[in-house]
């Protein structure tokens, strides 16, 4: 049952809000993106209806996977977003499950990685400093980096934690620390980190 809902003051269709704590929603029907407030919303941001690709995966949907770290959860999809790159796309879902627990599944070439997003405690190099193939100190990690690109938010669909708004460019870094998946994206509102996991698709299941 959704927390409270609006009126997308774009199109008019029916948004539900399902988490308290959501600072923007995108409409899925005409892409418009609006930042939540007690007063409504404000339709300050781009509007990006995105283009239809197959996923397993859609905002509303219910279901159930694995976790290595945590056993089978329960869970069900509150938004999307969608990162363009010069390499193609991928999409990250983000996820509520049962026990309150929010996590966002990056979705890229048919695979699946869950990232739990953490709290930086220490400085990060300059993303200029980074290069692939070297080790930089990330929370008392040494991260070994596999990837460095930078991408633009393409659009996205139902609910974030977070403002972002279509168009927004995002510098993004990914590696390994002993076997944790780390990714790291900054945008000019703030810097994310998240460690994560591979899932095998073949552990999710929907209702």
């Amino acid at each position: 049952m959704s927390e409270f809902a609006f009126s997308c003051p774009s199109c008019g269709a029916t948004l539900e809000i399902e988490n308290r704590f959501s600072k923007v929603v995108m409409c899925v029907y005409c892409g418009q993106s609006s930042a939540i407030s007690p007063a409504g919303l404000d339709p300050t941001g781009e509007k990006a209806l995105l283009a239809d690709s197959p996923s397993i995966f859609s905002i509303g949907a219910s279901g159930s996977m694995v976790l290595a770290s945590k056993g089978r959860l329960s869970f069900k999809v509150l938004g999307r977003l969608r990162y363009k790159y010069d390499g193609g796309f991928w999409d990250e879902w983000f996820l509520e499950f049962t026990d309150g627990q929010k996590l966002w599944l990056q979705e890229d070439e048919g695979e699946f990685t869950a990232f739990e997003k953490e709290s930086l405690t220490s400085p990060l190099p300059p993303f200029e400093q980074i290069s692939v193939g070297s080790v930089i100190p990330i929370n008392g990690l040494s991260v070994f980096v596999t990837e460095k690109s930078t991408a633009v938010i393409a659009g996205g669909q139902g609910e974030l934690l977070f403002k972002t708004t279509p168009g927004m460019s995002a510098k993004c870094v990914d590696g390994n620390a002993g076997g944790k998946l780390v990714s790291i994206e900054q945008t000019p509102e703030e810097i994310c980190l998240s460690v994560g996991e591979e899932i095998d698709i073949s552990s999710i299941q929907f209702a």
